[in-house]
């Protein structure tokens, strides 16, 4: 009886200790896509922006999260499309969840074209490129 009671706690015990378990996943959802560059949004609170680096012959997609706290998808769009009627010299730098992100704004036949710059932080001596955007493809990204 005992080594039968002891055999049952010790079968008892593995089952609760083992060391695989199942985590709940974050609903995601794209809110916009266009060739090699895309947003997700993640939950009802944060968001990532992906895009594929141009300068990495392997194109791997890349990216930079931020929570959306005050609104701030309506202001990272807004930003973006105030560089579209600016055509700033100098590229906007801006900050998300501890990553800097510069926007690039350059006119290729008579059309002002963003590119977003970033250094990763596994390698902060490569910086990532994604191709031109549209003011159209930027639109489409974020669903306006």
């Amino acid at each position: 009886m005992k080594k039968l009671l002891l055999l049952t706690g010790l079968l008892f015990s593995v089952a609760s200790y083992s060391q695989i378990e199942f985590i709940e996943t974050t609903k995601t959802e794209i809110v916009g896509k266009i060739e090699y560059v895309y947003l997700e949004k993640i939950g009802n609170e944060a968001y990532n922006f992906y895009y594929k680096n141009i300068n990495d012959p392997i194109h791997e997609y890349v990216h930079f999260s931020f929570k959306n706290l005050d609104n701030d998808v309506e202001k990272l769009h807004q930003i973006i499309v105030k560089g579209f009627e600016e055509n700033p010299r100098d590229p906007y730098k801006i900050k998300a969840n501890g990553d800097v992100i510069w926007l690039k704004y350059t006119k290729v036949d008579g059309v002002v074209m963003l590119q977003i710059q970033q250094y990763v932080s596994r390698d902060p001596d490569i910086m990532t490129v994604s191709k031109l955007l549209t003011y159209e493809e930027v639109n489409k990204l974020f669903s306006k």
